[in-house]
């Protein structure tokens, strides 16, 4: 009988200390407890980040709530469906990877996906999807999550990979299609 008397309390959900705190929404709840590991989705646009990136879909769990705020932590991202069918034109090769890296704290599922410039050969996707793998070992072994999804959606990586995808074949698109942190 008492729950029912008591009333929902609304809390802002904040977004984690890498996408500078925002609130993305607001969430509520009976129980602070109730809210924990509800799932919410952002854009990058919506944090404020760059508008030429508007097709990553941003997911984070609510872990906690503090000083009446909902905080959240980093869960993965994927690449919205409109944004993979307009890089996916007739004539030219997907390539899909998915692989789990291991980070300095903790391991991520990555998945990619690369667009040759024109049909190729089928030893060149086999080369493409090696090459890709001993890339990101290479390259997140010494990263932190944080570092590694900020030089994502800043696209650092993607200008990196793609630069050196282009010495086995001509590449007209290099994406991180989703990631999940483990």
């Amino acid at each position: 009988m008492m729950a029912k008397d008591k009333a929902k309390e609304w809390y802002p959900i904040v977004a984690p200390k890498m996408f500078g705190e925002k609130v993305m929404g607001e969430t509520f709840a009976l129980d602070p407890e109730n809210a924990t590991k509800r799932i919410v989705e952002a854009t990058l646009y919506d944090l404020g980040g760059d508008s030429n990136r508007y097709y990553f879909k941003l997911f984070f769990k609510v872990v906690g709530i503090a000083d009446g705020k909902a905080s959240t932590a980093f869960i993965g991202h994927e690449c919205m469906r409109d944004y993979v069918a307009r890089i996916v034109q007739p004539r030219t090769n997907r390539i899909d990877t998915n692989d789990v890296f291991e980070l300095k704290d903790g391991k991520i599922r990555v998945k990619t996906i690369s667009i040759t410039a024109r049909m190729v050969k089928a030893s060149i996707p086999t080369d493409i999807r090696k090459r890709i793998y001993d890339l990101l070992k290479e390259k997140l072994a010494g990263m932190t999550l944080e570092e590694f999804i900020l030089d994502m959606l800043e696209g650092k990586l993607q200008t990196l990979m793609r630069a050196d995808l282009n010495k086995i074949y001509p590449m007209r698109a290099f994406e991180f299609h989703k990631t999940k942190v483990m």
